[in-house]
């Protein structure tokens, strides 16, 4: 399907289902990246050319809590303090301190049970970050304000974005903590990253490690919306440190096991006029279809 016609196809997708066309959704989610990639200025006229130093960090958190209470939900934020994995090194370096910013869209029906989704926003020094991981960032909020509207929500919904994870997975290796300690009850967990690069426009998505249980849903959907989902073993981004705590988890990008992966990952050259948007579109798409299925049961 030649790319252009993506947008006017979910558009009467849309107009056939009753919903209101996404169209405005994408115009959010490019202003977002762009924000967040430096290609913009932030309304207080700053502009976040990278999210890796102490500083950039501490304004994206500043953003993403913006962008939360956009939606009508109350940002929050996770401070931490994490050792070095060897003990002498605190001796020459500060341990690991960042912060993970998240929210708790609740169910409409009484419930103790939660689904997590989630998406790093730091990058590594001087990279933009457009395609990783300010797309990942673009789909959760996506999805968070098109759940927001589904009227029967039988499972809480949590959105948080990730600090550290070019740092060995520390900001969700913290957030994993804070969800064992105390004692969510967490279903599933779904991590989004670099998912704005598809040069062969086929709108496939890799599925990283899932359940058989996961694997199945998102098959069935991507079938039902017309995306090819690939399972692979990949096991280096944030759906790691939950599996570790044995939470049920399993991560999605583009095609990096394929070879239809973005090629300007951690580089300056990262930016936004490399993102594929209608991708960006279908990931958010099939992210919420499976979402909607998953709190609707």
């Amino acid at each position: 399907m030649h790319k252009s016609l993506i947008p006017i196809l979910f558009s009467l997708i849309f107009l056939n289902t009753g919903e209101e066309p996404p169209l405005k959704l994408i115009d959010e989610q490019k202003k977002i990246i762009a924000e967040l990639s430096g290609h913009s200025k932030l309304e207080n006229g700053k502009t976040i050319s990278s999210r890796s130093t102490k500083e950039e960090r501490q304004l994206t958190r500043e953003y993403l809590s913006n962008l939360i209470a956009s939606t009508g939900l109350k940002p929050q934020v996770q401070e931490y303090k994490l050792p070095n994995v060897n003990p002498l090194v605190d001796l020459l370096f500060e341990p690991f301190a960042g912060a993970n910013v998240y929210t708790i869209l609740p169910s409409t029906n009484q419930s103790d049970d939660y689904i997590v989704f989630g998406a790093h926003f730091d990058t590594e020094r001087n990279c933009p970050g457009a395609i990783d991981n300010a797309t990942g960032i673009a789909i959760g909020y996506g999805l968070i304000e098109k759940l927001i509207d589904v009227k029967e929500r039988n499972v809480n919904v949590i959105l948080v974005f990730f600090d550290q994870e070019e740092e060995d997975l520390i900001g969700s290796q913290a957030f994993a903590k804070k969800l064992k300690k105390e004692k969510f009850k967490i279903l599933s967990v779904h991590t989004m990253d670099t998912m704005g690069w598809d040069r062969d426009e086929d709108s496939a998505i890799e599925l990283e490690l899932p359940t058989n249980y996961l694997k199945d849903i998102y098959i069935k959907t991507g079938k039902r919306l017309g995306i090819p989902i690939y399972t692979t073993k990949v096991n280096s981004t944030d759906h790691h440190s939950f599996r570790e705590l044995g939470f049920n988890a399993t991560g999605l990008t583009d095609e990096l096991v394929n070879g239809d992966y973005a090629p300007y990952k951690d580089t300056a050259k990262d930016t936004y006029e490399t993102v594929n948007f209608n991708y960006v579109a279908s990931c958010t798409e099939l992210v919420y279809e499976v979402a909607k299925t998953l709190i609707e049961q």
